[in-house]
Order: structure tokens, then C-alpha cells, then sequence
């Protein structure tokens, strides 16, 4: 619903910096025994492999920049779709499979990515800004299955997809942390236009209302399913259609009808005493609309928590917050 400054990402990934240079080291030399462990490969299979080798002995391409991507994306294009017996396996894979196993993209979803997507602030999905990111897998330790772990993981959206463009599949500026409803959607539509990470953050072109009508039938019944909740989006008129938001946030009628009475309640003067006491404690005012709103009250962080966006446009538009 909002971009992400690139800023933000490059100093995330600054801090990891040696630990992911290690690690593509590590993915280009498994790519070289790939290479050498399969006589069976086709000249495209094999065109395939020495571009992405090549590319990843002067690009690391788990850290590589927005331009670069769109680069690599271009100049090694799509992977050949080819089924062979790689390794002298019994039964035969696709190449993507090989590559992702390579890369161990899964392996990140678990041990890189919970870290990392901490640090920039995202645990909500990036385009319903209603669910939580992490999806629960079971991890079977036996082949008996005496012993199960339960293993969280980000679920991840790639913006060029991982099975026509698998090397990219562990690129930072690929990921876009989603819920797995999302990330079902987007599958079936791949023309989203929508872009996480942006050279200059801008307002959203996102936004909630509520229909003035509804909100005054509402206070003089009190009953919630009189709120009309209106979904507006500036530039894409398909987005809410595509990820079904008028039909998420109906769900959340509670949600409005918590920050239309608080917007009672929290007056001037209650505020004001609310600021007295919190300054006792060397608590700014900022965390303190955080308080009564429930969540994050600046638009810039509205991947921190799930229904940030939605509360801060009705906490705002009821007089809540500021």
C-alpha cells in the first residue's frame, strides 16, 4: 500500500554485509560442481548456468540494487524449461528445482529473512496491510515422524517471479513479505503494478474513508453494520478488486467502531491529562498517539502491524489522532 525507501534496504543490508557475500560465494561454488557433476545439460541449460555463475562472480546477487536487477533480469532472461536426472537422481527435476536447492531459498525463509525484514520494518503484508507475514511449517526430523518442529517463515512474493527467474529468487529487492492469501492472488495476476521499494518515499496513493452517512447512523444506533467502509486507491483502480480489500475490511467494522468512540472520549482536556501523566514517564507524544490509537500512527510505518494504514486513516479522519 506504501513503498519502502531503497535507503532503508541498503543500510539493512550493509549490516549483513559479510555474512551475505559469504554465503554468495558459497552458492557460486555449488553452482560450479553443479555445473561440472552434470554431463547431461543442454547448451541452453549450460548458457543458463555460466550467465548466473558469471553474473554472481562480479554481482552478489542476494545483495545487488534496484538497477541491477532490472539488469540481470533482462540480460540472462528466463531459465530453459528442461527436466533431467541432475546428480544421477532416480527420478528427474526441473532445473529451476536444482537452482532454488542451490540458492537454498527455503533455508532463508526461516534463518535470514525473519532477521532481516526486522530490521526494515515489515511484518505486515505489503499489499493488505491485514495479515501477519509469517506462515507455520512443520518440520518432520525422522522419517518415522516421533519427532515434528514447528519452523516460522516469512511467505514471500517475488515481484519477478522464482520460476521463471530463479537466480533472483533470494535477491533483497525481489522479496516482498506477503500473507499467503495475498501471495495466492498475485500468483493468478501477475500485472500488478504496485512497486515495494522506491528511490523517494511519497504519500500513499492508498486510502479509507468512511461514509459520512453511515458514521451518523451509526452513532445514533450504536450498531457497527451501519459503517460503510470506502477503499480508495489514486493510480490503480484494479488493485482492491484484485486483493478483494473492500471484502478484508469489512471484517473490521469493530476495528471503526473502536476508534470512532475513542474519538469520543479522548477530548482536549482528557488528552491533555493523558500527556501530564505520560511525561512523568519521558514519553513523547508520538507514543502516546500510538497508545490511543493502537497501533502506528506515521504513515511510513505502516508495515510494522497488521490494519495500520486502515487505522490511522479513520484515527485521523474521526479526529483521533493528528
Amino acid at each position: 500500500m506504501i513503498g519502502i525507501n531503497k535507503k532503508i534496504v541498503e543500510v539493512a543490508i550493509s549490516d549483513s554485509l559479510v555474512e551475505l557475500n559469504a554465503q554468495s560465494l558459497e552458492i557460486v561454488n555449488n553452482l560450479k560442481e553443479f555445473k561440472r557433476n552434470n554431463s547431461i545439460l543442454k547448451s541452453k541449460d549450460t548458457a543458463y548456468l555460466n550467465k548466473i555463475i558469471a553474473e554472481f562472480e562480479t554481482t552478489n546477487l542476494i545483495t545487488m540494487s534496484l538497477s541491477d536487477l532490472e539488469r540481470v533480469k533482462n540480460e540472462i532472461g528466463e531459465i530453459p524449461v528442461c527436466r533431467r536426472r541432475f546428480n544421477g537422481k532416480k527420478r528427474a527435476t526441473l532445473l529451476k528445482e536444482e537452482i532454488l536447492q542451490i540458492l537454498d531459498y527455503k533455508g532463508k525463509r526461516s534463518k535470514l529473512y525473519p532477521e532481516y525484514f526486522q530490521k526494515i520494518g515489515i511484518k505486515a503484508c505489503v499489499y493488505c496491510n491485514s495479515q501477519l507475514t509469517v506462515t507455520v511449517d512443520k518440520k518432520i526430523i525422522n522419517r518415522r515422524g516421533s519427532r515434528i518442529e514447528y519452523v516460522a517463515k516469512f511467505q514471500l512474493d517475488h515481484f519477478y517471479p522464482k520460476d521463471k527467474y530463479p537466480h533472483l529468487s533470494i535477491s533483497m529487492f525481489n522479496l516482498y513479505p506477503v500473507c499467503s492469501s495475498c501471495n495466492l492472488v498475485k500468483n493468478n495476476n501477475p500485472n500488478v503494478e504496485f512497486k515495494l521499494y522506491v528511490d523517494d518515499l511519497n504519500k500513499s496513493d492508498f486510502a479509507f474513508k468512511l461514509d459520512k452517512s453511515s458514521k451518523a447512523t451509526f452513532l445514533s444506533t450504536r450498531n457497527n453494520k451501519h459503517l460503510n467502509i470506502i477503499f480508495q486507491n489514486v493510480n490503480d483502480s484494479t488493485y482492491k478488486d484484485i486483493f478483494r480489500v473492500n471484502d478484508i475490511y469489512k471484517t473490521q467494522y469493530d476495528v471503526a467502531e473502536e476508534i470512532i468512540l475513542k474519538s469520543l472520549v479522548y477530548n482536549s482536556s482528557y488528552r491533555k491529562s493523558l500527556i501530564k501523566e505520560f511525561g512523568k514517564h519521558r514519553i513523547n507524544d508520538n507514543l502516546i498517539n500510538r497508545f490511543i490509537l493502537g497501533n502506528y500512527i506515521n504513515e511510513s510505518e505502516i508495515h510494522k502491524r497488521p490494519l495500520a494504514k486502515f487505522m490511522q486513516d479513520i484515527g485521523r479522519e474521526t479526529g483521533l489522532i493528528e
